[in-house]
């Protein structure tokens, strides 16, 4: 008895399984893209990302406040 492999065997062909594939990677680049575009775009301003810690923020508000 010849061996034949699985792709064979359920009645699709190679073609089939590149297919599938390409799918399932184009699927996994795009769930890549809209979670990195989420985290870009919901990134704090410049300032706060800077002084993250609670007394770097309160010092900077205290800055700004004397200054108006």
């Amino acid at each position: 008895m010849r061996h034949r492999s699985i792709i064979t065997r359920t009645g699709h062909g190679p073609g089939t399984a590149v297919a599938v594939l390409m799918v399932g990677l184009a699927v996994v680049g795009i769930v890549f893209l809209v979670l990195g575009g989420l985290l870009y775009f919901g990134e704090q301003p410049p300032d706060q990302r800077a002084l993250s810690s609670v007394p770097a923020r309160s010092a900077q508000a205290a800055d700004r406040r004397a200054v108006d």
